[in-house]
């Protein structure tokens, strides 16, 4: 299995060029950063956050674009955006900056979009009535320009720059978790890149029936991969006894949908519909509303996010994944989100045994 490492991209700049020392050392096989505009706490509550002793502000965001072509010239693995999304910039600006990273990156470049969420789209005045319809307007376009260079329809738009490097082609990824977006990446993408928790057996049909998709459009079905939030610790139940005692770290289970919570028998502070990821923007709920929820959220809430448990026991979630097809597994190390610095300079050789295990399944 290959092995990608997902970077924080906040400021400051130094510890994203340390997460990618450290990444680099574990000679992972392709190294990238997400897109956000606002982040996951609430601003007023972000000095409670384990987080707070790296990073001043929770939403102090860098563009990835930009944040990608600074750190090419210190590495040649692929670099990757994990993910963007079709709804602020059209697909000819993503498609000229797709094909400059290419050509930037020594390893190439992975592109990946979704179809966004509401933190980073509503509070800045773009739409959301209709992300999955905009993402495949979006994809359709991105897909010809990058195919072509040429924009679609009776015009005289084009990109001049060459459509391959040395690595070859950016590469398409799509996050996708519902059937329509299935069906977008198996006619659009070269990679699928879920974030989602799911089980091995929903991850092994989600990936047939994007096969099938592809195989319709006469494509090869799209490298499978997987964006795993991993916390490293002593085993797992250790981890929910210590972030049972952290009603700050249990807050993040707002970005878990209403239904998980009514399954843990809790209704979700933006209601039971909520989508969580989709469709939260903690920075209008109201801190002391949450602050008074926080302490009777079950730490368990938590794994709907997150891949908790020390080396073997993730080694052994992941290796069911591996069965079920996942080629290109990209963690994102969350360690510190329970124990902060020290948490993360304890963990640090774990997440090395951790990595070359995965490399080997």
């Amino acid at each position: 299995m290959r092995v990608g490492m997902c970077m924080q991209a906040l400021y400051p700049l130094e510890n994203i060029e340390q997460a990618m020392a450290r990444a680099m050392s574990m000679q992972v096989d392709s190294l990238w950063a997400p897109d956000h505009l606002l982040g996951t706490y609430h601003p007023s509550l972000w000095h409670k956050s384990a987080w707070r002793e790296l990073v001043p502000d929770s939403d102090g965001w860098f563009d990835p674009y930009c944040l990608l072509a600074k750190l090419s010239n210190a590495t040649d693995l692929p670099l990757g955006l994990s993910v963007t999304d079709g709804t602020r910039r059209k697909a000819v600006d993503v498609a000229r900056s797709a094909l400059t990273l290419q050509h930037m990156c020594k390893g190439g470049f992975n592109l990946g979009v979704g179809s966004g969420e509401a933190e980073s789209l509503v509070p800045f005045g773009y739409p959301f009535e209709r992300p999955v319809g905009c993402l495949e307007e979006f994809l359709a376009e991105l897909r010809h320009i990058l195919d072509t260079g040429q924009v679609p329809g009776d015009t005289c738009g084009r990109l001049g720059l060459p459509l391959e490097s040395a690595a070859g082609k950016p590469r398409v990824w799509v996050a996708a978790h519902g059937p329509r977006m299935l069906r977008l990446a198996g006619e659009y993408a070269d990679g699928w890149l879920p974030a989602w928790k799911m089980t091995p057996d929903e991850y092994a049909e989600k990936r047939r029936v994007i096969a099938q998709h592809a195989a319709n459009r006469g494509r090869p079905a799209p490298e499978s991969g997987l964006f795993a939030p991993v916390v490293l610790g002593k085993s797992r139940s250790q981890l929910l006894e210590k972030i049972d005692a952290m009603p700050q770290t249990k807050l993040l289970a707002i970005w878990v949908p209403g239904e998980e919570w009514e399954r843990h028998g809790f209704t979700h502070p933006a209601g039971r519909e909520s989508r969580g990821l989709v469709d939260v923007i903690v920075h209008d709920m109201d801190p002391q509303q949450l602050l008074d929820v926080a302490e009777s959220i079950p730490a368990t809430l938590l794994e709907g996010l997150f891949y908790l448990g020390n080396v073997d026991e993730l080694l052994g979630t992941f290796e069911q994944f591996a069965k079920a097809g996942l080629e290109h597994i990209v963690v994102g190390d969350s360690s510190g989100s329970v124990g902060g610095l020290a948490e993360i300079a304890e963990c640090a050789p774990e997440m090395q045994r951790l990595c070359d295990g995965l490399a080997a399944l």
